[in-house]
């Protein structure tokens, strides 16, 4: 933007898109996230989610909402919250945030609430309670001006993202049924992209099973499970294959007992990123094929985590180009990209739905101790929340 004018025409599109000036929008959304983020929510600390997850459901019934809480246990709470729409008999749309983080219970005594130079900080502010609060607040936006969403909205609000979403992916698979698309607040890119991409993330432990014997008096008995994983991961690593986005890293390795001891047991763990879902398949392929190099040694492959890729298809275009439209009339590019992260997007993408991701505030710091969110950037992402419900 790049006169006077168009910055108030800006401001005026996103006041009457929220029903609120600049920094009443950033008030209101601030009043809901404050306390999203003083109630610390580590993933599995299933008191803690669940006292947040009623809060959480509190405001989505009052603003209209009709929510059902699902316990998982030992993890905490997910929420359904049902939004009628304007338009009722069009298939409806799926909205996707989780309330888990990584921060361990205590994080916020050392990193607390504040805001300061624009940026608000705190533990789980940017990953990604900002969306949350951002999603129930353009939703009691709707409702205040006796309006809602186009289309009825599925909301879930996941307790376990962060640890692979084990006890919520029964919900995301039955909310992506009959749905026409989703849309998930996650953070965007640091140049305030929406993510149109999203690498999947497989995990292997790979183990290596050998003979143990005195390393200086009987060597020639044993059979070395670390040189044979050694061998291994010189395979598993030339599964990359950088032209196709595809990065297999070994980070962790372990084995043997004692220095004189020839190791009969090693174990290393891979991380494997794909763009697409046959890029996926070639490596596990690859992987499951690994077969013993040594004489006498043995080998075997376990996956451990899996999450699919969310891929660039005509639909997920179709959707960002309708999201780039309206962020052009609220007077912002919104541009697109890709990111190596997975996200429950990830997984109901794999469903079958065109699915548009990182729609939360700029920010960084994410699962660090400088994590925060961008507070100016509050109103144009509520603004384009609110037109997105209002429009697809």
């Amino acid at each position: 933007m790049s006169s006077e004018g168009e910055r108030e025409m800006n401001a005026s599109a996103i006041e009457a898109a929220t029903g609120a000036s600049h920094d009443e929008a950033i008030e209101r959304v601030m009043r809901r996230l404050g306390p999203y983020v003083e109630i610390e929510t580590p993933s599995r600390s299933a008191d803690a989610i669940a006292t947040l997850s009623r809060r959480i459901e509190s405001e989505l019934r009052d603003a209209g909402a009709d929510v059902q809480a699902f316990d998982a246990p030992d993890l905490g709470r997910n929420l359904r919250a049902s939004v009628a729409g304007t338009q009722p008999g069009l298939a409806p749309l799926v909205a996707l945030a989780h309330i888990d983080t990584v921060h361990p219970i205590g994080t916020i005594e050392k990193q607390p609430l504040r805001s300061i130079d624009g940026r608000a900080e705190g533990p789980g502010i940017f990953d990604m309670k900002a969306g949350v609060a951002l999603l129930v607040e353009a939703i009691a936006i709707l409702r205040t001006r006796g309006s809602g969403p186009r289309r009825p909205l599925r909301f879930l609000v996941t307790c376990d993202e962060e640890i692979g979403s084990h006890g919520s992916r029964a919900l995301i698979r039955d909310a992506a049924v009959g749905a026409e698309a989703a849309l998930v607040p996650e953070p965007c890119l640091p140049d305030g992209a929406v993510k149109t991409r999203r690498k999947g993330v497989s995990t292997y432990r790979l183990e290596a099973r050998g003979r143990a014997a005195h390393a200086g008096i009987e060597p020639e008995r044993a059979v070395s499970a670390v040189t044979e994983i050694a061998h291994q991961i010189l395979t598993v690593i030339g599964a990359a294959d950088a032209s196709r986005g595809t990065t297999v890293n070994v980070g962790l390795i372990q084995g043997g007992t004692a220095s004189n001891v020839v190791p009969a047991d090693a174990w290393a763990t891979i991380d494997v990123r794909f763009a697409t879902a046959g890029e996926g398949e070639r490596v596990d392929a690859a992987l499951r094929a690994l077969r013993p190099k040594l004489a006498g040694a043995a080998v075997r492959v376990e996956l451990t985590e899996t999450r699919p890729p969310l891929e660039r298809t005509d639909g997920v275009v179709r959707l960002y180009h309708h999201a780039r439209t309206v962020a052009a009339e609220l007077g912002v590019t919104l541009p697109e990209g890709s990111t190596g992260g997975g996200s429950d997007g990830s997984l109901i993408a794999a469903f079958g739905l065109p699915t548009l991701d990182g729609l939360g505030p700029r920010g960084g710091g994410a699962h660090a101790v400088d994590e925060h969110i961008m507070v100016d950037d509050l109103p144009f992402r509520l603004a384009l929340l609110c037109k997105l419900l209002e429009t697809l």
